[in-house]
């Protein structure tokens, strides 16, 4: 299950197009509404009218927060209405002017009526601000159904934004509700949008995971991609000659290029992460063999050898197929547990499933031969150690893991691990690790970084000419 990036949920926009909807928006300051609904309307596919009404901030303020409204929010339909009373600093044709409920509803209705392109949608921004001016209790709901019966008259969307984050009488009234909400968790922010109640429609999910990147809502929706044709990446236009870019863009600049030859980089899965670590682990391996490195790998258990040679030709192309066997052929190694030594097939290292001390000698001398025979100056060795673990006990794994480690250095090559939920041997890794990813299902699959730092990242993809593209996009 890997994220795609989406600009809103399809269940709030299906329903929006058809206009005549009442949508609630909620959420405590700095959560991300005004975005949120400003981005539900540029994503609705009819050209209809946005009368945008803000109570809090002037039309100047809104464009320059949010310049990118300026190709579907004409510039006269973004109304101050900050206060009931004139304000010089606002051109006469921006003001809202109202003096009480009677005028302001007449006012509101004749901008509406008057638009000539349909359907029309009004955001309120924010209502709580809205009624206070009009020193309306909060408990008084006359407004907010007036409103509601001049929007199902007109055939009128209405979003009303307010900055509670409790159930509410307005909640009832409405025909969807979402509440925003932002949290930080180790010092990472995670925003989330919730679906608390979408009337005439189907809820696909609960919540899903969101940024404000540039400003931008942008939420992340699970979507099955069972092969990626293409996966390509940003690499630093100098690499420096002990990182090898690992062809996912975002990655490689946290990682200040790169990974670093001569080290172990550990990423674990929390619980509750299936198989979404192939799109990240298997683009590294696919841009080491395509950098002439060979890669000797372990996979985890769930990943069979036919399972991984499958979403490895996918993502280096299908369209050339064999000359991509060809190259995994030359460049990828499989370590084969037998209780002989015997060899089997090509790319295949039998090792000793009794005896680790058999799979360190076997190790060296495999790799040794075959960097050299490549001519390569580094490899990858891609370790699930949920499948060591198994195969040789936690106990010894532990006591070797750290001569791996040392052995794997001193042959100048890179150990990429996978370390799922549950492991035993987690707190040896971390101590052994030079870099600790975690990956996590926030509503959408999320990583983040350990050491080094970093912040919260949906792992999406991006469909350009075609092709499947891994990225990791952060959570702002």
């Amino acid at each position: 299950m890997l994220s795609i990036k989406k600009s809103v949920p399809n269940e709030i926009l299906a329903l929006l197009e058809q206009g005549g909807y009442s949508l609630h928006i909620k959420g405590h300051a700095g959560t991300g509404k005004t975005s949120f609904a400003l981005q539900v309307v540029k994503s609705i596919s009819s050209s209809g009218t946005v009368i945008y009404l803000s109570t809090r901030v002037s039309p100047d303020r809104v464009l320059i927060q949010f310049p990118w409204v300026k190709g579907f929010l004409d510039e006269q339909n973004i109304l101050d209405a900050k206060r009931p009373y004139v304000t010089p600093d606002v051109p006469k044709r921006l003001l809202f002017e109202y003096t009480d409920q009677p005028e302001f509803i007449r006012s509101i209705n004749e901008k509406i009526q008057t638009s000539e392109r349909r359907p029309v949608t009004v955001i309120i921004d924010s209502l709580d601000a809205l009624k206070s001016n009009l020193d309306l209790e909060e408990k008084d709901i006359t407004l907010e159904t007036i409103l509601l019966e001049i929007s199902e008259k007109a055939a009128t969307n209405i979003l009303f934004i307010t900055e509670t984050n409790e159930a509410c009488r307005l909640d009832y009234l409405v025909d969807g509700v979402v509440r925003l909400e932002k949290e930080i968790v180790d010092g990472r922010l995670v925003r989330k949008l919730y679906l608390e109640k979408i009337r005439g429609g189907q809820m696909e999910q609960p919540y899903y995971l969101f940024t404000l990147k540039e400003s931008k809502f942008t939420s992340f929706a699970p979507k099955l991609f069972p092969r990626i044709k293409y996966v390509a990446g940003t690499e630093p236009e100098k690499q420096r000659k002990e990182l090898i870019p690992t062809s996912i863009g975002e990655l490689d600049s946290v990682l200040r290029g790169g990974l670093r030859k001569g080290t172990l980089n550990l990423i674990e899965t929390a619980k509750g992460v299936g198989t979404e670590y192939f799109y990240l682990i298997y683009p590294i391996i696919s841009s080491f063999v395509r950098k002439g490195f060979p890669v000797f790998m372990i996979p985890s258990q769930n990943a069979t050898t036919k399972l991984t040679m499958d979403y490895l030709t996918s993502i280096m192309g299908v369209a050339k197929e064999e000359s991509i066997i060809s190259k995994l052929r030359e460049y990828l190694y499989f370590f084969q547990f037998t209780e002989t030594t015997e060899k089997t097939l090509w790319n295949k290292i039998s090792v000793s499933k009794e005896d680790i001390a058999h799979f360190s000698k076997v190790f060296r001398e495999s790799v040794t031969e075959t960097t050299e025979k490549l001519g390569a100056e580094t490899f990858m060795w891609s370790l699930g150690v949920d499948t060591m673990e198994r195969i040789y006990g936690e106990e010894i794994f532990r006591k070797t893991i750290g001569n791996l480690v040392l052995e794997t250095s001193s042959l100048n090559g890179i150990i990429l691990a996978l370390a799922k939920h549950g492991i035993k041997s987690m707190d040896t890794l971390t101590h052994l690790a030079s870099t600790h990813f975690i990956m996590d299902n926030r509503g959408a699959p999320i990583i983040y970084g350990e050491f080094p730092k970093t912040k919260t990242y949906a792992i999406v993809t991006e469909i350009t000419n075609g092709n499947d593209r891994v990225e990791l996009v952060d959570i702002d």
